[in-house]
């Protein structure tokens, strides 16, 4: 089943542009999808409590239009189909009626302490599936062997970069990803697809390699101290 919940965009969540960045519309989604579990048990805390947690490995997300502040807007998240250790969720953000920004996550459900995954099948959701929303973006990120990365930057992991697992929150990549293209005025982001390969601990440095931007695209590659990839995506850029 779907469940919505209505927010109204903060001038908090604007950047330079003065509209709501991707971190800030990918904030709104997964709002909606804590609330969605708990408001069907077993919730986020209730997991935790048994010592396991959601860890996010792939989002695809499109985003159509721009958010200002104080918008009225509808966020509406579901469950997909899942098989197997891959749990799949969708979201989409509306106003007025109209899509304004639409997302597919693939997470697993880790036990925090030896790190195992739970299969689907043992996960008691109390919620039936709805279909998924089906984008624009390929079902498997790989950045191509013949684009070349250059390092763009290095980015210390700190306080307000991370969560409660002391690693950077998944929302936050978004905008820190965009923090390290060629320039964002003037621009938003139109496609973006990530994959979360290993966390960014607090008070680590991470190395963020970007390549030449072609038409709007850029990729982007992660890498921690001990020389294991973070995350990498493929971003597509397009003019406000």
């Amino acid at each position: 089943m779907k469940f919505t919940i209505k927010r109204t965009v903060s001038p908090h969540d604007l950047g330079i542009n003065n509209i709501a960045t991707a971190s800030a519309a990918l904030r709104y989604m997964q709002e909606a999808a804590f609330m969605h579990m708990a408001a069907c048990p077993p919730s986020m805390d209730d997991l935790r409590a048994e010592g396991k947690a959601f860890i996010i490995s792939k989002l695809s997300m499109s985003i159509y239009g721009v958010l200002r502040a104080c918008d009225e807007i509808d966020v509406s998240t579901w469950a997909c189909e899942s098989k197997g250790y891959s749990f799949s969720r969708c979201a989409r953000i509306e106003k007025d009626g109209v899509i304004v920004a639409e997302m597919e996550t693939v997470s697993a459900l880790v036990d925090i302490n030896d790190k195992k995954l739970c299969r689907v099948s043992d996960y008691p959701q109390t919620y039936t599936c709805e279909e998924p929303i089906v984008l624009d973006l390929p079902a498997r990120l790989r950045i191509p062997q013949d684009v070349t990365l250059s390092l763009a930057g290095v980015h210390s992991v700190i306080y307000a970069d991370c969560d409660l697992n002391q690693h950077v929150n998944n929302t936050h990549y978004p905008d820190l990803i965009c923090s390290y293209l060629p320039s964002m005025e003037g621009k938003r982001v139109e496609k973006m697809c990530i994959s979360y390969l290993n966390d960014a601990p607090l008070g680590q440095d991470v190395k963020i390699y970007v390549s030449a931007e072609d038409d709007g695209e850029y990729w982007v590659r992660t890498v921690r101290e001990d020389g294991k990839p973070n995350v990498e995506c493929e971003i597509i850029l397009g003019s406000i």
